[in-house]
């Protein structure tokens, strides 16, 4: 007999008791078996922290029948395996059922339990594939965008150091909105700043600086979205993201790029969001005074999301607490509340930048140096620093 801790575990949904004492007696011998009687009960038996491996539903049950079940039991549990008993023998019944149900298999009623074993072994083996894929798409994701963030660290510094800015002001503004997805919203922020590399140092200096740009160095900068696109464009699952970024340049008026007729709402969320904190970061530049850059912003009120500005507004002013630490205990994640320089008063990194392994070893290089780094560094207290990656599946930490 399989160990109960290894035995995989099954949901068996059914309007009939007695039908679904019969099917755990045969099955418990090799699957940990739980019955719920009806699809209400079978929605509440579903835990997203605990899915089960397969879900098995009749079909034929009052209320909800089990096509019905199982298409809503794919939202909480997507990962589990679902297979449908049913009494339809005709095709056009069957397609109906496994389209609405996105059901794996569909078994014919009555069932001899040896073709039910072999069915669900069939179906703990799927569900062990889709997790595995998920867990490695995962990995694949997580580092690809910490490589691209690590890059950009290096690359451009002050272009790592907007974003790292924007997306405190993001995750900030986005405390105070119930929205879905939240990942992909913060992702694109952080990813934003990606084209940055395409810049001749000349005009990413200008453009840090806020100084005023020539028609061509413009022309560059208005680009960058879609240098951003194409470089994440590769990776699976950021099309959300992608989005976000391509509509960066839209004002909610409709104005701006690209230039296809889509204004309000029907631009997307995350481009909304990027357009305020791009503009919003832009304006600190020239003037350090976040009353001040909301007034600024409050006078171009079409430009923006009405919602996302009066989101930005209950942020308030007040500046996080800042301690100094050495270079020595400077910790990932921490953020620059100051400018690092060296000790002849050299800019190295600008304030803003949150601390990633990459930019540590950058400043080790310069504390080699004979110039050395200035110590003790200033940054931001932990307790006045927003969470900026979160649950995003792209999360750097």
């Amino acid at each position: 007999m399989t160990n109960t801790v290894d035995r995989p575990r099954i949901l068996l949904v059914d309007d009939e008791p007695n039908l679904l004492d019969g099917l755990r007696r045969q099955l418990r011998r090799e699957f940990a078996v739980e019955t719920a009687v009806g699809a209400a009960n079978g929605l509440f038996a579903l835990k997203p922290d605990r899915p089960f491996e397969v879900i098995v539903s009749d079909y034929a049950m009052p209320g909800i029948n089990g096509a019905e079940f199982l298409a809503a039991a794919a939202k909480v549990a997507p990962t589990s395996t679902r297979v449908l008993l049913t009494g339809h023998a005709s095709l056009t019944d069957a397609a109906t059922t496994v389209n609405e149900g996105r059901v794996f298999r569909m078994l014919l009623k009555p069932i001899e339990t040896d073709a039910m074993i072999a069915t669900l072994r069939e179906c703990v083996t799927q569900h062990r594939l889709v997790v595995a894929e998920a867990e490695l798409l995962e990995r694949t994701l997580r580092g690809s965008v910490k490589a691209l963030t690590d890059v950009l660290s290096l690359a451009s510094p002050a272009a790592f150091g907007r974003a790292s800015r924007m997306r405190r002001i993001a995750a900030v503004v986005l405390d105070r909105l119930e929205v879905e997805d939240r990942w992909a919203l913060e992702l694109a922020v952080e990813m934003s700043q990606l084209g940055a590399v395409s810049l001749p140092p000349s005009v990413a200096a200008k453009l840090e600086t806020g100084e005023e740009l020539s028609t061509a160095e413009q022309t560059m900068v208005d680009r960058l979205p879609a240098v951003a696109e194409q470089l994440i464009a590769p990776i699976p699952r950021l099309e959300p993201v992608a989005d976000a970024i391509r509509y960066s340049r839209k004002g909610f008026d409709g104005s701006g790029t690209p230039n296809d007729g889509v204004a309000g709402a029907r631009i997307p969320l995350g481009g909304r969001l990027l357009r305020l904190v791009l503009d919003h970061d832009a304006l600190l530049t020239r003037e350090p005074s976040p009353t001040a850059a909301y007034a600024t912003m409050r006078s171009h009120a079409g430009l923006y999301d009405p919602v996302l500005l009066d989101a930005l507004a209950q942020t308030g002013a007040s500046a996080a607490p800042v301690r100094a630490v050495k270079l020595a205990d400077l910790e990932t994640g921490m953020v620059l509340a100051a400018a690092a320089r060296g000790r002849s008063g050299r800019l190295l990194v600008d304030a803003g930048h949150e601390i990633t392994v990459a930019l540590y070893r950058r400043l080790e290089n310069f504390a080699a140096l004979d110039d050395g780094i200035a110590e003790p560094l200033m940054v931001m207290d932990e307790a006045g620093v927003s969470a900026a990656a979160g649950n995003a599946p792209g999360a750097t930490g």
